[in-house]
């Protein structure tokens, strides 16, 4: 049974990413979507009394389950058995942390995501997790 993840940061590489994992397991039924949200670092040392890292970091997952959501209903509607994963940290190590505990045999994920530099040759996320993973790592442009 075949697990794909693919970590989606909301860009348009992403969506197109996503499209070809689910392209890829419509035509070999029986495996398993595994979609991945990032979010940011918290700052630390947390600067405020008024509100907990722990505050902080639960409302960046119910934002990343927000973002999610929609494309698990897409995954359901073209019959692919969808899981979903919030974390937060640094985007490579967190995608490979993902594959490494959720089994995945494999990654699919756009060049480009939503950084600053996000014009620039090969994204730097992508060369991360490209040397990080010890899967295949299929990136859609």
């Amino acid at each position: 049974m075949k697990k794909l993840l693919v970590p989606i940061d909301g860009s348009p590489c992403a969506e197109r990413a996503l499209a070809q994992a689910l392209a890829d397991l419509q035509r070999a039924p029986g495996g398993t979507l595994h979609l991945l949200n990032v979010q940011a670092p918290l700052v630390q040392p947390w600067p405020s009394r008024l509100v907990s890292p722990e505050m902080i970091a639960d409302e960046r997952r119910e934002e990343g389950q927000k973002l999610l959501a929609p494309l698990q209903a897409l995954a359901a509607e073209a019959g692919v058995p969808c899981t979903l994963h919030v974390r937060i940290g640094q985007p490579a190590e967190q995608i490979a942390a993902c594959v490494a505990d959720s089994g995945c045999d494999a990654v699919v994920m756009g060049t480009r995501g939503m950084g600053a530099v996000a014009g620039l040759m090969l994204g730097s996320v992508a060369t991360r997790v490209v040397h990080a993973v010890q899967v295949p790592v299929t990136l859609v442009k």
